[in-house]
């Protein structure tokens, strides 16, 4: 059967969102492709960050670690996205750098040809300016929520249609909230050549479902139990 590859989501096995402490305990529980979210501040540092805050294109980093705009809590620290990224060059791991908005991506693509780790790294989210610089073919492009509320002749031209845009900018496939994925989603990007990755399972029981679609990875906050399924389904296969 198709055993898909597993993103710890950041925040995965309980621990905080966007630390190195959530890569590594990833990692450690097996998986494949660790995510983190990625903005940038006024100064193009990239940061492990999700929400947007008008601090980043106003304050250096410097300046949101001493002056606390984000209010982050006692104890917590901003991390720099080349920290992390350090800590697992020429490693087997995999990154999904999610991109929070435009003013982030060309910081990231900037610090990922200073530390030579282009085949270690994939984009989501804010790809739109990626797309244009030669890190095309290492974005996975999102696919919009709406798929899900679609029929089924509708949903095929739109799948049709994201596919068809995502291999003309040359993505090496598409990133699919898993309610919106289906079973000719799957079939229609695999004919483009594209991989199909699905975000965030709450329950890893029904990773087998998109296992049986064929879908290529699964992110999933419980790595350990996704690993422990995976096993089950190629017990003789070694996997990562």
């Amino acid at each position: 059967m198709n055993v898909p590859l597993i993103i710890a989501h950041t925040g995965c096995e309980g621990t905080p969102d966007n630390t190195l402490e959530s890569c590594l305990a990833g990692w450690d529980a097996g998986a494949d492709v660790l995510e983190v979210d990625v903005q940038a501040t006024k100064d193009g540092v990239c940061v492990l960050h999700h929400d947007d805050h008008p601090a980043f294109a106003s304050c250096t980093y410097e300046e949101l670690v001493e002056e606390n705009p984000l209010r982050l809590e006692a104890g917590k620290r901003l991390v720099k996205l080349e920290d992390v990224l350090v800590r697992f060059k020429r490693t087997t791991a995999s990154f999904n750098l999610d991109i929070k908005n435009d003013a982030a991506a060309l910081p990231a693509v900037k610090l990922l040809e200073t530390l030579d780790m282009r085949e270690q790294i994939y984009f989501t989210g804010a790809t739109d300016r990626i797309v244009k610089t030669p890190f095309h073919a290492r974005v996975m492009r999102n696919t919009p929520e709406s798929l899900s509320e679609l029929g089924s002749a509708v949903y095929e031209a739109a799948a049709e249609e994201i596919c068809t845009r995502a291999k003309q900018v040359g993505c090496a496939g598409i990133n699919a909230d898993f309610p919106s994925c289906r079973d000719s989603l799957v079939r229609i990007a695999h004919e483009y050549g594209l991989r199909v990755w699905i975000y965030t399972l709450q329950d890893v029981g029904s990773m087998k479902a998109f296992a049986d679609m064929g879908v290529d990875a699964v992110s999933v906050l419980d790595v350990s139990g996704a690993s422990a399924l995976r096993r089950q389904w190629a017990p003789d296969r070694e996997l990562r």
